[in-house]
């Protein structure tokens, strides 16, 4: 009975001991709570043994999870191959750039400059008429209408050797994009950006000659106004109408 005891009290002081040990201090209790304090610590042990594995069976849902959003093989890599597959780009058997519509030949073909085979001076296009005021300015309007007429046909043949030269551009970038491998995404991306800028520079040169062309219409269509208004002043006996520059409302001369 006596070596019971003392063994109970050797629990008692290896606990303290211990408890020195950890704290720095002996714990500060009355004898009577020693067992006390000792079923705590059991207690708080066992109870950590619970929190253990509670944390554990999180820890496997977590890790499902995770396995779950990650990739075929539950990887990062196996994460970053799926992204790959969907960017991959398949190249297309038949992707050649279309054939651009045949310029004229022949006697179809313009020429860049003269619209016609027969040029005339400006003084044979335009007869001097009687030495009169109306004459005059039917005279001018003569030569301001040849010169738009003569403007509009070159502007529009100078825009149809732009788009020989947007098209070369075109051909030229997706010769580009042929190369390039399936995985090349940032080189994939640049041409990409390319064909965008050809794109929107293609629109821009349709635009400005659509608008040129309006005003070149509508420059003819002012002189042709002009024309008839002279002549039927004149009729009316109202004389050469003031002058070309009024009539005309200060329109260079091309």
């Amino acid at each position: 009975m006596a070596s019971q005891g003392n063994r109970n009290l050797g629990t008692a002081s290896s606990f303290d001991q211990a408890w020195t040990r950890t704290f720095g201090a002996g714990p500060v209790l009355p004898k009577a709570n020693r067992w006390l304090v000792l079923s705590f610590a059991i207690a708080s042990l066992l109870g950590a043994g619970v929190a253990m594995a509670a944390w554990e069976v999180n820890d496997s849902k977590t890790q499902a999870k995770l396995d779950s959003k990650l990739g075929s093989n539950g990887t990062v890599t196996g994460q970053l191959n799926d992204v790959n597959t969907k960017l991959r780009v398949s190249k297309r058997q038949n992707d050649d750039t279309p054939t651009m519509v045949a310029e004229p030949t022949g006697d179809e073909k313009l020429d860049k400059i003269k619209p016609g085979a027969t040029v005339m001076s400006m003084e044979n296009l335009c007869v001097k008429g009687a030495d009169t005021q109306l004459a005059t300015h039917q005279l001018e309007l003569c030569q301001e209408m040849a010169k738009t007429e003569l403007a509009k046909y070159r502007f529009s043949m100078r825009m149809f050797e732009r788009s020989k030269e947007n098209y070369d551009r075109l051909k030229s970038i997706q010769n580009r994009r042929r190369q390039l491998s399936d995985n090349d995404y940032a080189n994939l991306q640049y041409n990409t950006n390319e064909l965008l800028a050809l794109t929107a520079l293609m629109d821009n040169d349709r635009d400005r000659y659509q608008t040129y062309m309006a005003a070149y219409d509508a420059r003819v269509l002012h002189i042709q106004n002009t024309q008839v208004a002279l002549t039927r002043n004149a009729l009316k006996g109202g004389g050469g109408g003031g002058g070309l520059s009024g009539l005309l409302g200060g329109v260079p001369s091309l």
